[in-house]
């Protein structure tokens, strides 16, 4: 695919940074909840590899990668990516769930 050069820096950059954002601020403000706290580092971890996927199925010539066969390695790529933000998903709603449940023992 073809982008503007800054455009590809940008996208990394800004999904590490965002990632980088949540995982602190989930730390920080799940301190003392060991529970939802271990979950949402682990949701961060699953979302960044499943970025890395995706960034590498986009950015894959730019970033110097060679494919033998780019439809199948863009297709694994993809399926990786699917799979690593659905169980991302899962942990985040783990961590919600684990925190509703905490509420509910402190009432």
């Amino acid at each position: 695919m073809s982008f503007e050069a800054e455009v590809i820096p940008l996208f990394i950059g800004g999904v590490a940074i965002v990632s980088a954002l949540e995982l602190i601020a989930g730390c920080v403000l799940l301190r003392n909840l060991r529970e939802a706290r271990n979950r949402l580092i682990a949701h961060t971890v699953c979302m960044i590899i499943a970025q890395l996927f995706l960034i590498r199925s986009i950015f894959a010539n730019w970033l110097g990668v060679k494919l033998k066969i780019a439809s199948i390695s863009n297709s694994v790529n993809i399926g990786m990516f699917g799979l690593f933000w659905a169980v991302s998903v899962v942990l985040l709603l783990s961590a919600i769930r684990s925190l509703t449940e905490s509420n509910k023992k402190e009432s």
